[in-house]
């Protein structure tokens, strides 16, 4: 009898033991979870940072067997329109980049393109173009500087259906690394006839965008 209540006594104390090593397991748990919590929260900022890293329009483009990279700030970063309200885009194609800045209501509207041209020079690629409008000079590009910038412009406007400017430079453009590159920089207007902001704007791009070429 009593060797029965030894071998009792002794079995629930294993029992108890047991569950006594198995109860301490879900606190170890909670300290891993804590853990993952502040490797999450490591993520969340690395993904912040990168996000604000991004807000630099980047345009990529082969051209004859060459890569050229245009980088150019946030529009807004930089240049800042004298109407109010305006929404903003941004948007980096295969050949451009392009900004739209726009009114709520369409009353006023600007576009931007920037891109790089496979030429000899700015001069040659505007004589090209200059050859297609022979008998019409208003249309043709014409030397001309832009602050600290000397190219070829074209100065258009239209009045039907509404209001339209165009202001297209072609440039000889440093690179980083001291190579030419031949860019274009073109402005539209629509609907508001006061065009001050345009040359504004031109000379912005041109201050701030950096070119590489590989």
């Amino acid at each position: 009898m009593n060797k029965k209540v030894l071998v009792s006594a002794f079995a629930l104390s294993m029992v108890f033991g047991l569950t006594g090593c198995s109860s301490e397991k879900p606190e170890e748990k909670k300290e891993d979870t804590k853990v993952v919590e502040k490797k999450e929260e490591k993520k969340e900022e690395k993904k912040e940072e990168k996000k604000e890293e991004s807000t630099d329009a980047v345009l990529v483009r082969e051209i004859s067997s060459k890569t050229y990279t245009v980088t150019i700030p946030e529009l807004t970063s930089f240049y800042t329109p004298s109407r109010d309200g305006l929404e903003v885009k941004t948007e980096v194609g295969e050949q451009q980049i392009s900004y739209t800045l726009e009114d709520e209501f369409g009353d006023f509207k600007m576009a931007i393109y920037v891109n790089p041209i496979s030429a000899e020079s700015a001069e040659a690629y505007a004589n090209r173009i200059n050859e297609g409008f022979k008998d019409e000079e208003s249309k043709q590009y014409k030397p001309s500087t832009m602050g600290e910038f000397n190219g070829f412009r074209q100065v258009t406007t239209s009045e039907s259906p509404s209001f339209k400017c165009k202001d297209g430079l072609l440039l000889d453009f440093e690179s980083v690394d001291g190579s030419t590159v031949v860019m274009s920089v073109t402005v539209e207007q629509f609907n508001d006839t006061d065009t001050a902001d345009m040359e504004v704007a031109m000379k912005a791009i041109l201050s701030n965008m950096k070119v590489e070429v590989k």
